[in-house]
């Protein structure tokens, strides 16, 4: 396949600081959300929650054909949370619902991550507008979600493959790993932030010209990932070795 030309790359200031860019979504949309939304209050009752969702959606730069769907609830910390949800207009729909408590969610470090992706692209449906009470979202040690960890995941994988069997979802997961790590070791040098594939890609193939084929072959197994062990394993090998040398550097510059 060839890799489609889409996704953005949002620079920041002078500061670090990126622009919000939460919108609403796209109106065809908006059946879904209204029916999810639905089911996420019927799950928490009388019980006080906000929905947000992130992420292409909630920018309003994705019809529902082609985005999978990223929820965040937050929740009293009282209630019992309900399994992951379900779109009954759009079955297929591949949705990722996190649940914080609202309690500590503005201070506690371990959401420290989730403000600061609120805040650049989050967008409110339901519920008290946490969103406006969040500090403008700043690159930082914070915007490392993968990178950081590269030699955990790099070695978890093959775990997966043995116990898991939903083989499309682990090579859609190790991929974006992949991409989005090597975008992010020059993110800071860059000063611009992005989580698409495409962006994320072409920032990379740039700065690691030598790897130009495999960073694509990556990127175009994140968005049409296959069950194929081999042809995984001669993507993830060779970038191994910059993934972790990279994250060493990542280490020695936050320590």
């Amino acid at each position: 396949m060839t890799l489609r030309p889409m996704g953005q790359l949002f620079e920041a200031d002078e500061n670090g600081q990126l622009p919000r860019i939460g919108r609403p979504p796209h109106s065809s949309w908006q059946p879904i959300l209204g029916d999810l939304k639905k089911q996420i209050q019927g799950s928490f009752l009388d019980r006080e929650c906000a929905i947000t969702i992130r992420g292409s959606v909630a920018r309003g730069a994705s019809v529902n054909e082609a985005a999978d769907l990223d929820l965040v609830v937050l929740h009293d910390g009282q209630s019992t949370l309900p399994s992951q949800y379900q779109s009954l207009l759009m079955p297929d729909l591949k949705i990722e619902t996190s649940f914080i408590p609202l309690t500590g969610f503005r201070t506690d470090r371990r959401w420290v991550w989730m403000r600061f992706m609120l805040a650049h692209n989050g967008y409110m449906i339901f519920g008290p507008d946490v969103l406006a009470d969040l500090p403008d979202p700043v690159l930082g040690p914070h915007c490392f979600a993968h990178l950081r960890n590269a030699d955990k995941w790099l070695v978890a994988w093959k775990t997966y493959w043995d116990q898991d069997k939903d083989y499309l979802a682990i090579c859609e997961w190790l991929m974006k790993r992949i991409v989005r790590s090597l975008f992010e070791s020059q993110m800071m040098r860059i000063n611009a932030f992005s989580r698409d594939i495409y962006p994320c890609a072409k920032i990379a193939m740039e700065a690691f010209p030598d790897q130009r084929d495999l960073i694509l072959k990556a990127a175009e197994l994140a968005v049409e990932p296959v069950e194929d062990y081999e042809i995984m394993s001669t993507v993830v090998e060779p970038l191994s070795e910059i993934l972790q040398s990279k994250q060493a550097e990542l280490k020695r510059q936050i320590s």
